[in-house]
């Protein structure tokens, strides 16, 4: 992308009103298996899942305990660097102890951040886990992830929009668009 370039985005693939719609959806999903649980951790990955999980945990009727842990991969590309850096997980690990966590994530595609964090929480002995991602790559991914709350699945493609980004920017696009390459 150019200076001169208009917009970052080729294309848009899911509208602002899909995405509340997708939202909605999502969290009437939660609140119908949490519906008599109070002992409720989530877990926000950091940064692209913030406002995606702002939006879901703002619609549901259970009590929530939001914590937030910083995981990356791509440190300022469109590739995966293959190697999962965590931060800010060490002050959680004993918060996490016999709580039921749901790990909330922005987007599934090689699945090495989704294991490398649900790998960590194996040794942080939470009662159990669930996981809620936004959107899934239709890519075979290199690590396999059960994920129990999907939003929408995607081409592959590089997405910025609604906390996704690019080198830091174009999180505050409302819509999840293909980055101009």
């Amino acid at each position: 992308m150019t200076a001169r370039d208009s917009k970052p985005y080729e294309r848009i693939l899911i509208s602002a009103e899909r995405l509340a719609q997708t939202v909605k959806r999502l969290a009437s999903e939660l609140n119908t298996a949490y519906a008599d649980t109070d002992n409720v951790l989530a877990l926000v990955i950091l940064e692209g899942a913030r406002i995606f999980a702002s939006d879901l945990l703002g619609q549901v009727h259970f009590p929530v305990q939001v914590e937030y842990l910083s995981a990356s991969s791509y440190r300022g590309t469109t590739q995966s660097s293959g190697s999962i850096r965590l931060q800010g997980h060490l002050d959680l690990a004993r918060k996490l102890r016999g709580r039921k966590v749901l790990l909330i994530d922005d987007i599934y595609d090689t699945g090495l951040t989704l294991a490398a964090v649900q790998d960590w929480l194996g040794i942080c002995g939470p009662a159990d886990v669930k996981t809620c991602v936004l959107l899934e790559k239709e890519i075979t991914h290199q690590k396999q992830i059960s994920i129990d709350f999907l939003g929408l699945s995607i081409e592959d493609c590089f997405v910025i929009g609604y906390g996704l980004d690019y080198q830091g920017r174009f999180r505050d696009l409302p819509f999840i668009a293909a980055l101009a390459q």
